[in-house]
């Protein structure tokens, strides 16, 4: 999972670190607002923490498969036919990834 807001000036993607499981622990941590450093016009602003989304990682993704495709063609080698089960290795890292970006964008901090 990544963590990413547009900023309000340009309008382009920015992320933001470290990323925190749910928006109900960030907003603990940094309060309402954060302060914003755009990477691509430079600029500096306020940001509400609800403008915060989260994104899937397709790099945990990736992971998944490469776990799921060696285990499968070692099960494969070793035990034969079992080896189709790993196929739900990466179906299972898609699921975790799939389920914690829904719980950290469904809640949302009132806005005072």
């Amino acid at each position: 999972m990544k963590l990413e807001y547009r900023c309000p000036a340009c309008k382009a993607t920015n992320y933001y670190r470290p990323v925190i499981a749910t928006r109900g622990d960030l907003h603990m941590k940094i309060g309402d607002y954060f302060n914003a450093n755009c990477t691509s016009c430079n600029s500096k602003e306020k940001v509400h923490i609800n403008k915060i989304t989260a994104v899937q990682s397709k790099k945990t993704i990736l992971i998944g498969v490469i776990i799921g495709f060696v285990t499968g063609v070692t099960l494969w080698i070793i035990f034969g036919g079992i080896g189709i089960v790993a196929i739900g290795i990466p179906i299972l890292f898609m699921t975790v990834e799939s389920n914690a970006t829904n719980t950290f964008n469904k809640y949302m901090i009132k806005r005072k």
